[in-house]
């Protein structure tokens, strides 16, 4: 964000989104650092993260801590609430408390939106909420919570399904032998027609002057579903995105720590997989398990533990393959279809 003020004020602002308190957090880290050269943002909250059943508040310790007994046993539900005033001296509690209006001079644009959760939405899953992000027509947003040890969201970018080709080689034989018909009846361009019989609604028809008549579905291929990228954020069960996430083309899912026998002693797998839950984090067989229930198409893992060292030498390497190869067997996917990240990754997603 650090560019020149004078050529940035003509640009559209930067649209930050993020959870609640996270406007006035910039409000003041900026004015604190008296940071003269930032480009005008605009920030929009998720409002009212609640946390998952299974994390238990001790108000003696101030954190939640994870409690599966809560939801096996007694039927815990999502909460209807984030955490504002739960805890008085946290974050969120103390900035709906302080007021500290947005100013040009600190590049804040107004017009930004509090995102609430919506409940009984058509695709929520397990009595969880969603939050509708945002809406550019062909691309919509989507958020859910996750079971983190502080409120946490993950997101889904759905790409709007786009209309199906036109099979010309059905449709411009029967439009060539009409031409002078099409003419007459007041096409003066009779290849026009293609382009009409392409826009007719489903069940639509579309009547020749020989007495031909085409089909909407005779003539337009199935709709091409859009792409969908889900992006899961720190958690131990990413189950409330399970109705926003089915059939997604990628999934970027947290693989925080592995068992990996020969290189970790003293412990085992199911311990390495309590611990990692109780901490709020997944395992690869945890992401693995996600992506083949919502049947993903290519699952991406990060947010790897410090203790990887992540580099390119052949143990490190080594010990990457083997957390791909865990979360390959819980998801039923192949070597071509799960990558444990990197730095600077970049992923084409091809058009359906």
């Amino acid at each position: 964000m650090g560019q020149d003020r004078d050529r940035e004020t003509d640009r559209p602002p930067v649209e930050i989104y993020g959870p609640e308190g996270l406007r006035m957090w910039l409000r003041i880290a900026i004015r604190y650092s008296i940071s003269r050269i930032v480009p005008p943002y605009r920030v929009h909250e998720i409002m009212d993260v609640p946390m998952a059943p299974e994390w238990e508040l001790r108000p003696r310790f101030r954190r939640y801590f994870h409690n599966e007994y809560r939801v096996s046993n007694q039927g815990a539900q999502w909460g209807t609430k984030g955490l504002a005033g739960e805890d008085p001296i946290s974050w969120i509690s103390q900035a709906n408390r302080m007021s500290l209006e947005p100013s040009p001079f600190f590049s804040e644009v107004e017009g930004g939106r509090n995102i609430y959760p919506i409940y009984n939405h058509p695709r929520s899953y397990d009595g969880a909420p969603v939050w509708e992000v945002e809406d550019e027509g062909d691309v919509k947003v989507f958020a859910a919570p996750m079971s983190h040890g502080i409120p946490c969201v993950g997101y889904v970018v759905e790409e709007l399904s786009r209309p199906g080709r036109l099979k010309n080689e059905y449709v411009e034989p029967i439009v060539k032998r009409n031409i002078a018909a099409l003419k007459k009846a007041g096409f003066r361009a009779p290849m026009k027609a293609m382009a009409v019989i392409k826009n007719l609604p489903p069940g639509g028809a579309f009547t020749f002057p020989d007495g031909t008549v085409v089909t909407h579905e005779d003539a337009v291929e199935a709709p091409r579903q859009g792409r969908k990228v889900v992006i899961c954020g720190d958690t131990a069960d990413s189950r409330a995105l399970r109705g926003l996430a089915l059939n997604a083309d990628v999934i970027i899912h947290e693989a925080t720590n592995a068992y990996l026998q020969g290189v970790d002693k003293d412990t085992s797998f199911r311990e390495v997989t309590r611990d990692a839950i109780a901490h709020g984090h997944s395992t690869p067989q945890i992401a693995g398990a996600f992506s083949k229930a919502v049947n993903g198409k290519r699952l991406i893992l990060n947010h790897f533990s410090a203790r990887y060292k992540g580099d390119v030498s052949v143990d490190s390497l080594s010990i990457m393959m083997r957390i791909e190869m865990q979360a390959m067997k819980a998801s039923g996917l192949n070597e071509t279809q799960v990558a444990a990240a990197w730095d600077l990754m970049v992923l084409p997603i091809p058009q359906h």
